[in-house]
């Protein structure tokens, strides 16, 4: 990501902001997303991420799902949400593997 589509994501974070006080609810999680997906772009190109390159085609062909089935929108977040906390675990004990560290 340059700094031109940077500056652009936080344009678009900083309008989402203002615009959430006067749209539907529903919107601030399709928000979201979509920046989710903008970093994990950069993730993939700069870091080649490949967790955050799943997850970035995975909210690309799920997200409109809250205009079509609101529940299975719903459930997909949940998935996200543990998808994530999987990762996390097993990079932190990968860190910790790597650094002897023990919690």
């Amino acid at each position: 990501m340059g700094r031109d589509e940077l500056f652009d994501l936080c344009t678009y974070i900083a309008a989402s902001a203002e615009g959430l006080k006067d749209e539907p609810k529903d919107y601030g999680p399709l928000r979201l997303l979509e920046v989710l997906s903008r970093l994990a772009e950069l993730a993939t190109t700069e870091y080649e991420d490949r967790f955050l390159e799943e997850i970035r085609e995975e909210v690309k062909e799920k997200q409109n799902l809250l205009m079509t089935d609101r529940e299975a929108f719903n459930r997909f977040l949940r998935r996200l949400v543990v998808k994530f906390a999987e990762e996390a675990k097993r990079r932190n004990a990968r860190k910790e593997e790597i650094h002897g560290e023990h919690c």
